[in-house]
């Protein structure tokens, strides 16, 4: 789905929106993303300025209806979409999430009279303030629609034709499952779907093994995810970014940078070594898997030194060259004056720093000591470079799940059942009335229980709820958690300048409190998996090899195992190297490693206490 929007092959969608206002799609906003990028375009609209329709309506900006919709301009728009035949449309009229009267009235007249055709409306989308981020999301929203509804048709059949008893649901980006309905209705909430199973395996794991507070490390073959998890629970925001186009959807703090097994290294113009973010990609994929690759990858300089075994086998099946690795990466040494395995240890060096920045951003740079954290790793790569990072930002545990690869599969069959209702408020925080509030959260509680499967008891759902507040003239919030059995407007303003503080490092404690939205979480807890130590397949082949560990050890002779022997072991002394199906777990000298009863690996220094 994510993929049709990203490569423009979406179906075609229009916009209906508020006389004067067709153009907030092209007008975006004002910043500029690389300030120093003197020729830096922004993305082409998501819908064409032809098919972007205007209605001579108005709503004010306290939810008055100033004009009120001429039912025949309705019959001109259907006229209008009918006549270029769109297959989705967003309806995103001003201040609809206050009043959402008008868009209710045309979306009833789109679905009476365009029959298959997919209709958001930005109220039921997103009932939030700022016009731009709105719309965007809405289009987006009903740009997926169509494809999502395929997809999801498609996968409900096939398991039914297979006859599965199961339950079927679909992550969502915010770290929780959704129903196939609620899915077809909002796409848009499961687009960046895919890096939150990593982050909910690194609490679920963190969570059996006693860590509240984690790192997460996903590292796949193209980029790198990074996330955190605090006192047990994964951060979460509202708003991330896809090709270009904000979407202001809640959805887990993740970070992604270009750094990855395929990650190609080159030198730049200046005579410098970089790496990233242009990948090999799967195919032709790194040039050591002789499918036809020549650009040197971190894979390849990862086989020049030794980490990854020529002899063995990845996922089983291919056969690694590491004479094609080290003639990848002839030019790059040569530039360089350096031999091979001292170019191939910059390439994973830098690689190295490419990550621990995005590691620092979801830590540092959200008012957090990542030394009072564990390091989670996952995906193929991550357990392959893991120390390297910890070490750089004084981690000095590090916790492995027993498939590093399939870890956001995991994630996924271990998540809750979700959803996020939120609006709008924008009031002052001490002219709120406790009435007015309880019954705000009231009404959400509702909308949310509403929008889970229908089999589901009230009595079963947890309700948790947040005020998103801010200091007045500021344009961003934080999430402020709210005792519903004991709401104190007082409490609520100290309890934000405690979190400004840690966030920001300052408070200003005589300035206004403003608050801008109110949000519910509606979550169903779901059977907790089993521990059981799992099978791993395949051996390792040589009990040890020449591994390069950097200029201050050089080359030694490393220990390797199976993940099997692996877990036999009592404990585990670098340097040593842990082969598996889907990853490679790489243990530096003077670093420990202790497989724990369900098949993580605990990774930690020979000196730090356990």
């Amino acid at each position: 789905v994510l993929n049709s929007l990203l490569e423009g092959k979406g179906p075609k969608t229009a916009l209906i929106t508020t006389s004067g206002f067709r153009d907030v799609l092209e007008i975006m906003r004002a910043d500029r993303k690389d300030l120093f990028d003197l020729h830096q375009s922004k993305p082409a609209p998501m819908v064409p300025r032809d098919r972007c329709l205007e209605v001579n309506e108005r709503v004010s900006a306290t939810g008055a209806i100033i004009k009120p919709i001429d039912m025949s301009e309705i019959g001109e728009i259907i006229a209008k979409l009918k006549l270029i035949k769109v297959e989705a449309v967003a309806v995103c009229f001003l201040f609809a999430f206050l009043e959402p009267a008008h868009e209710i009235l045309i979306g009833d007249a789109l679905s009476s009279e365009m029959d298959g055709v997919s209709v958001s409306l930005s109220h039921q989308v997103l009932p939030l303030y700022r016009e731009y981020e709105r719309t965007s999301t809405t289009v987006v929203n009903a740009s997926a629609q169509p494809v999502m509804d395929r997809y999801v048709s498609e996968v409900v059949s096939t398991l039914k034709s297979r006859s599965f008893q199961g339950e079927f649901f679909v992550m969502q980006s915010n770290g929780g499952l959704a129903s196939p309905k609620e899915t077809v209705e909002r796409p848009v909430f499961s687009l960046f779907s895919g890096p939150a199973g990593g982050v909910v395996a690194a609490a679920e794991f963190g969570k059996r093994h006693g860590f509240d507070n984690l790192l997460s490390l996903d590292m796949g073959g193209t980029s790198t995810d990074a996330a955190a998890v605090t006192g047990g629970t994964p951060d979460r925001l509202i708003g991330i970014e896809i090709g270009g186009y904000p979407i202001a959807i809640p959805s887990l703090d993740i970070i992604s940078v270009g750094a990855g097994g395929g990650s190609i290294a080159s030198i730049d113009p200046g005579g410098a070594l970089q790496v990233g973010p242009k990948s090999a990609g799967a195919s032709p994929g790194p040039a050591c898997y002789g499918n036809g690759g020549i650009e040197p990858t971190v894979t390849d300089a990862s086989v020049v030194i030794g980490r990854y075994s020529a002899d063995a086998t990845l996922a089983g099946t291919l056969q690694v060259q590491k004479d094609l690795a080290i003639e990848s990466l002839a030019h790059i040494s040569t530039e360089l004056g350096m031999e091979d395995y001292e170019s191939a240890w910059g390439i994973i060096s830098l690689v190295n720093a490419n990550m621990a920045n995005a590691v620092r951003e979801v830590s540092v740079e959200r008012g957090r000591d990542p030394r009072d954290y564990v390091l989670f790793a996952s995906g193929g790569g991550g357990p392959a470079h893991a120390w390297d990072i910890a070490n750089e930002l004084g981690i000095t545990k590090i916790l492995i799940p027993p498939f590093p690869g399939a870890a956001s599969a995991h994630g996924m069959l271990a998540s809750e059942i979700r959803i996020d209702s939120i609006r709008t408020v924008h009031q002052a925080l001490l002219d709120l009335k406790l009435d007015f509030l309880e019954n705000l959260f009231s009404e959400l509680t509702d909308e949310g229980y509403h929008r889970l499967p229908a089999e589901i008891n009230r009595e079963s759902v947890k309700f948790s709820y947040k005020l998103d507040l801010r200091y007045k003239g500021q344009t961003y919030e934080l999430g402020v958690p709210v005792d519903i059995e004991n709401i104190q407007i007082l409490n609520l303003a100290d309890a934000f300048h405690k979190l400004h503080a840690a966030r920001y490092g300052h408070t200003f404690p005589k300035n206004p409190i403003e608050l801008v939205h109110a949000r519910t979480s509606s979550v169903v807890p779901r059977k907790i998996l089993n521990k059981t130590v799992p099978h791993w397949p395949g051996d390792c082949g040589a009990n040890s090899r020449q591994v390069y560990w950097g200029p201050q050890n050089g080359w030694l002779t490393t220990s390797t195992l199976s993940r099997s022997d692996a877990q036999k072991a009592e404990e585990i002394e670098g340097p040593a190297i842990i082969q598996q199906i889907d990853s490679t777990i790489i243990i530096p000298p003077k670093v420990l490693g202790r497989a724990l009863d369900d098949g993580c690996l605990l990774i930690k220094s020979s000196s730090s206490q356990s």
